[in-house]
């Protein structure tokens, strides 16, 4: 009895490991960014605004804003990544620089706890110690010694008070952020969603100071009156899988009526988009194949994968064009 019981949990560790296996090999291909024209644009302009407060007398920063899933972070962490931190010794001593961070805004927040976000990220041996000053005067001084020129608060809706009906602006916080680029000059790029940005604009000071506004939208079909952005997106990632997965689809993930039914299970949204795919993915690699159907993308639908955002209730992978058409002319 022993025996077969260590033949079943060994077979079983051997069927995790596969799977294991493969999604190691998805989740590459995942990583990989697929920098669209709004995402170009957006990694230009907050890199230039970086630029120009070394020069301006006046420091400014932008907002970067976007719908859940359609890559926010991902351009934060890209630019992050591009920017790592280094290390210079100077005089005998070993100096941290880092250039660029990212952090997220926690609730509720408060100036030691953003303070002590901050602080943590410029690698700070003890962030969460002292009172607000003491970390504030750290900060301020570690932001210089690291060099630091651009910062990323995500989750920015967080310095709102959105308990009450008039959503008002936490303004012990936000005055402390104006002190800190003024005393800093450092970029800072406030993200997070669209509809807060009338609520930031509310203070003039702040309207100022975040004054340059980038947004990424969904992925769009192409129409008459503009071009689409959906086309060029699956191409690349289709060249991407082709070439590091050696996986085809059939038909071709540009053709017309597959790509419009990806863009009504999806809406466009660039995360639940690559979900699709990955279960997709998942699907023709467990069974060793090198081409992905129709059956792959209508089984993942039917999983459940993309229902939040979809535009119908009925799986598009079994739709004609005719019908496609017809949902996507009256969304």
């Amino acid at each position: 009895m022993k025996k077969i019981t260590i033949q079943i949990f060994q077979l079983g560790s051997l069927i995790m490991n596969s799977d294991q296996v493969i999604l190691d090999k998805i989740n590459k291909i995942m990583q990989l960014v697929i920098v669209s024209s709004e995402f170009n644009t957006a990694y230009k302009g907050i890199l230039l605004c970086a630029e120009k407060n070394k020069t301006y007398a006046q420091p400014f920063g932008c907002l970067l804003l976007a719908k859940g899933g359609l890559g926010k972070t991902t351009l934060c962490q890209t630019i992050v990544k591009k920017h790592p931190p280094t290390y210079r010794t100077e005089e005998g001593f070993k100096k941290s620089i880092v250039p660029v961070f990212y952090i997220e805004v926690p609730s509720p927040a408060t100036v030691k706890s953003v303070a002590s976000c901050m602080l943590n990220a410029l690698h700070d041996p003890a962030p969460f110690s002292g009172s607000t000053a003491q970390m504030n005067h750290k900060l301020v001084a570690l932001l210089k010694v690291c060099e630091t020129r651009l910062i990323f608060m995500d989750e920015f809706h967080h310095l709102f008070d959105l308990q009450t009906s008039t959503k008002r602006i936490n303004t012990v916080v936000c005055n402390w952020i104006k002190t800190l680029v003024n005393e800093t000059g450092i970029c800072f790029c406030l993200v997070g969603l669209p509809e807060f940005e009338s609520l930031l604009k509310v203070d003039s000071q702040l309207a100022r100071r975040f004054s340059q506004t980038f947004k990424l939208n969904q992925l769009r079909v192409t129409r008459i009156d503009e071009p689409g952005t959906l086309h060029a997106f699956l191409h690349q990632i289709s060249l991407n899988i082709e070439k590091y997965l050696h996986i085809k689809f059939e038909p071709s993930l540009t053709s017309q009526l597959l790509a419009l039914q990806i863009y009504i299970a999806t809406n466009g949204h660039h995360a639940y988009l690559m979900l699709l795919l990955e279960n997709c993915l998942f699907q023709v690699m467990k069974k060793d194949n090198y081409t992905i159907t129709i059956e792959e993308f209508i089984k993942a639908w039917d999983d459940g994968i993309t229902s939040y955002v979809s535009k119908t209730k009925s799986n598009p992978f079994r739709l004609d064009m005719t019908s496609i058409s017809s949902k996507i002319r009256n969304s």
